[in-house]
């Protein structure tokens, strides 16, 4: 990708925020490991979550330069995703990756 991105900032929904965050953050862990990701760097958080009706809210952030690395380790996955725009296509991608390991946290792009 030849763009610099900007900070992702994506809405974290859960009604099992911590199973949910565990899987979240070991798969993002793993794929900074997979993409070969500065492993001194923090590529990603977790804002403390915000209850209401039954279901948790939180923020996840992801640096761009970490969006850049996993898209070039899995540009022909990211680009077959549903969607129009790449920001859609990534946050389709890797809702589905939580979804592979029982995460059952709903995420989109943030307002």
């Amino acid at each position: 990708m030849s763009s610099y991105l900007g900070t992702f900032i994506l809405d974290f929904m859960s009604t099992d925020f911590k199973k949910d965050t565990d899987i979240a953050t070991a798969l993002l862990s793993q794929l900074k490991v997979e993409c070969g990701f500065d492993p001194s760097l923090d590529p990603f958080a977790i804002l403390d979550p915000v209850q209401s009706a039954g279901w948790i809210f939180s923020k996840l952030f992801i640096a761009g330069q970490f969006v850049e690395k996993l898209y070039d380790s899995n540009a022909k996955e990211i680009d077959k995703a549903k969607g129009k725009k790449f920001s859609d296509k990534f946050v389709f991608w890797l809702s589905i990756k939580l979804k592979d390991r029982g995460c059952r946290a709903q995420i989109k792009l943030s307002a």
